[in-house]
């Protein structure tokens, strides 16, 4: 039975296997420019001290992760193992971001990932501009997402916005990656 929940020290490794694997299964050939050693290093001292984390389990198994900086309205990670794709883990962990910034967020995906983009388009999510990741060097592009007003919530779908979202009031855009 799938669970999402918060992220423990224990997840590490299997987090960062899950995000390394499941990266670098965009498509085929795909390789990043930095060693899985530097994946460790940012995992454990960029985003685990600074953002929120939960973890999709199945049967004790980590199949999914969710990281955002709630701060800047920024979902910087959401991976899913590939054979357990199409099963709702995404739309949970999706589920999670949307609760932990009701007032909207941003995330970029890599341009290559056609799995992901059809995802974010499918669940309301509004592509905006591309750009190249300072992470990888590699396309990405933004995407965003805008909560309905109250009285039209029953449509469940994102506002679309003539320029990209840039965070809700008061709050700032990141250049932080989701998928790099």
């Amino acid at each position: 039975m799938l669970e999402v929940r918060i992220y423990r020290g224990e997840d590490q490794e299997a987090v960062v296997a899950l995000w390394w694997d499941s990266w670098h299964s965009i498509r085929s050939g795909l390789r990043h420019p930095l060693p899985l050693s530097e994946w460790r290093r940012r995992w454990a001292d960029e985003i685990v001290p600074a953002q929120a984390i939960v973890v999709a389990e199945d049967e004790g198994a980590v199949v999914g992760f969710a990281a955002a900086d709630i701060a800047v309205s920024v979902l910087t990670q959401i991976f899913v193992v590939p054979c357990h794709q199409r099963r709702g883990i995404g739309r949970e962990l999706l589920a999670w971001a949307k609760r932990s910034m009701p007032g909207g967020f941003s995330l970029r995906t890599l341009a290559d990932n056609l799995t992901a983009r059809a995802f974010y388009d499918h669940h309301g999510l509004v592509a905006g501009d591309a750009c190249i990741s300072e992470v990888n060097g590699m396309e990405t592009i933004e995407y965003c997402w805008v909560p309905l007003p109250a009285h039209d919530a029953a449509a469940g779908t994102a506002l679309v916005t003539p320029h990209g979202w840039r965070g809700p009031p008061g709050g700032r855009a990141s250049s932080e990656t989701a998928a790099c």
